[in-house]
């Protein structure tokens, strides 16, 4: 009988413990549910972030970064001083993207004319032009305030300094070159009078002479003073000389030797009329293509930083082609305070008449150029 009591205490009790198994679990506790699902949720959202930031690094170490060739056209030789300076840069470029952003030099107007650079980067058929803005007539009219003779343009670092305080100054300036990307903006050294058959000495030996001038102001000047003004690019300048189809022309000392014009260049007047500008302009659809970091590596390089290297650059070449057109045997020829007082009137008539010349509705010409000159005065003192 206690053996039968036994056995049926042991069943009970057994039937208590699967009840209590069957209800645990079954149990619908929200705490443990939570507690259940939250570490494997918290993981994986840690192994996502983990995943996103090795892409962005691995990107940012230019392992998957795309690769572009940018198209550069100038005018000039790539044997030029104005190629060297911009191939360095296309280098700089290089490296500082890990190869990802190559910039192909196409020289002596190889890719697009002087003439036709500035549409040809606008449009997308060349990705970055050197654009020098006398072969623009009515384009650049403020940015060609540097082009009016003698009124204290002679300089690359002065005409340059003043050019980007002005860029920084007037909207109306700004919107000349709103058509591109525009990376550098500066002036070249100053323009000189060079002649075959007999020296300029003064304003008279102008008369009857055909020259080739860039467009602007001083066209205005030397048909006053009785030359015939001809429009024409640089590469083809040395041909036009051999034949006498032009007798003079106005350039500037690097210019001369990077053409090689000293060879058919008899004489050069060592008197400064006016420094050129020069843009080097970029497309906008190719600029917005380019990734960011790219975008900063060029402007970091560009802009004042890029201008003014260029200018001194100028500078530099001007200074050592001086010595190059001598040994050719090109006379240098400087004028006498009387006949550079002749000349500085014939430049005034013409710098009276610039304003007019601004067909900008509501603008002050006037004042505009004023406070070019002042500006430009106080860089050179």
């Amino acid at each position: 009988m206690k053996s039968k009591t036994l056995h049926w205490a042991l069943l009970v009790a057994a039937l208590a413990v699967v009840a209590f198994a069957v209800i645990a679990c079954g149990s619908d506790e929200p705490a443990d549910t939570t507690a259940a699902t939250s570490g494997p949720e918290t993981t994986a959202a840690g192994e996502t972030a983990t995943t996103e930031a090795a892409e962005t690094t691995t990107t940012a170490a230019g392992e998957e970064m795309p690769y572009f060739e940018l198209s550069l056209s100038m005018h000039d030789p790539v044997t030029s001083n104005n190629g060297k300076f911009y191939q360095a840069w296309a280098d700089q470029i290089y490296e500082a993207t890990d190869g990802h952003v190559e910039i192909v030099l196409y020289g002596s107007s190889s890719l697009a004319a002087a003439a036709d650079v500035g549409e040809m980067v606008e449009t997308g058929g060349v990705d970055i032009g050197w654009v020098f803005t006398s072969f623009y007539a009515g384009q650049f009219p403020l940015t060609d305030v540097t082009t009016i003779p003698m009124v204290g343009f002679g300089d690359a670092m002065v005409s340059t300094k003043t050019l980007l305080d002005l860029y920084d100054k007037y909207p109306e300036l700004q919107a000349e070159w709103e058509n591109y990307k525009l990376l550098n903006l500066y002036g070249n050294p100053g323009m000189l009078f060079c002649s075959v058959d007999a020296p300029i000495e003064k304003p008279a030996d102008l008369k009857g002479l055909v020259l080739r001038t860039p467009a602007g102001p001083i066209t205005s000047m030397v048909t006053n003073l009785g030359a015939s003004p001809i429009v024409m690019a640089p590469p083809d300048m040395y041909e036009a000389l051999e034949k006498r189809n032009i007798t003079g022309y106005v350039f500037e000392p690097a210019g001369i030797t990077n053409f090689k014009l000293e060879e058919v260049t008899n004489y050069a007047t060592d008197m400064p009329l006016y420094d050129g500008a020069f843009g080097l302009v970029m497309n906008w659809d190719k600029w917005n293509s380019l990734p960011p970091e790219y975008q900063t590596i060029i402007e970091e390089s560009t802009g004042k930083t890029g201008s003014l290297a260029a200018a001194q650059d100028f500078n530099d070449a001007a200074a050592a082609a001086h010595k190059t057109i001598a040994d050719a045997g090109c006379e240098w020829i400087t004028p006498t305070a009387e006949a550079i007082a002749e000349f500085q009137a014939a430049a005034d008539v013409v710098a009276a008449e610039w304003p007019a010349s601004i067909k900008l509705q509501g603008f002050d010409a006037e004042a505009y150029m004023q406070d070019a000159l002042s500006i430009a005065k106080s860089y050179s003192e």
